[in-house]
């Protein structure tokens, strides 16, 4: 190796630990970050957990929609009155600045505040539920709505009409026994059940829909490929349901 070889072999090095060594640097200033920011939002459940109870008035927040999305009276509404809890940290709460017909809402604790609490810390708080909000979306990935509506869409045929009263009701029976949809080679099979927080601060349950050429890979560890597993909504899954083109898997998971 000549010596010119040499030198620029090194400065090759250099360079390369350089970039390598602000790397490392902008990854360690995005884990404090995060690490800050599960940091105060543990903190905010905490606090949040603590007193609130049937009878309290409280804001709620809305998440900021349309042109005035940045106003802070687009953010928090109120005054709120705490009616009783639903489940799954969910309060049913009645707005009591309106006139006529009483408005009833059901928000998640954490959309709820005291409303005692100064403007100040309302404005941080609206800061920080936004945050949380946008970094929850961000990980979704693909828009779980949009993939949904395509699996009805495409299974959806004309139904035929049930006796009365029994509309509502789901018939597994019947959905088990169902043949194969459309012009495709296969039905939905529901293989996993969640709950998740939706932008209004609700947990809604959702249902894994697979094909059962996905779940038989599923089944073999392998999960194959995503274009045939969907989650859908109770909604769409009813409907599915309804229209005999689903059926639930024997080993289906329970999620949280």
């Amino acid at each position: 190796m000549s010596v010119t070889e040499a030198g620029e072999l090194s400065e090759y090095h250099k360079k390369m630990m350089a970039a390598m060594m602000s790397s490392l640097r902008c990854a360690e200033v995005a884990r404090a970050k995060e690490q800050a920011r599960q940091a105060r939002y543990y903190d905010q459940r905490v606090r949040q957990k603590k007193k609130l109870r049937a009878g309290d008035r409280v804001w709620m927040f809305r998440p900021p929609r349309g042109a005035d999305a940045s106003k802070f009276v687009h953010q928090w509404v109120g005054p709120m009155r705490v009616v009783e809890p639903v489940g799954y940290d969910n309060w049913l709460v009645r707005r009591e600045d309106v006139d006529g017909e009483p408005e009833w809402h059901i928000a998640h604790v954490s959309f709820l505040i005291a409303y005692h609490k100064p403007i100040g810390l309302l404005k941080r708080v609206a800061v920080d539920l936004e945050q949380q909000l946008e970094y929850e979306s961000s990980n979704e990935g693909v828009s779980e709505s949009e993939a949904a509506a395509k699996v009805v869409r495409a299974a959806e045929i004309p139904t035929i009409a049930s006796a009365p009263g029994r509309a509502r009701k789901r018939n597994r029976q019947a959905a088990r026994g169902a043949t194969a949809w459309g012009n495709t080679s296969d039905i939905l099979v529901e293989t996993r059940r969640r709950k998740r927080r939706n932008r209004a601060g609700q947990y809604v349950l959702e249902h894994e829909l697979r094909t059962r050429r996905a779940v038989k890979r599923w089944r073999a560890g392998n999960d194959g490929d995503d274009t045939e597993r969907w989650w859908v909504s109770t909604r769409d899954y009813d409907q599915l349901l309804r229209n005999d083109r689903v059926v639930e898997d024997s080993g289906l998971e329970e999620g949280v």
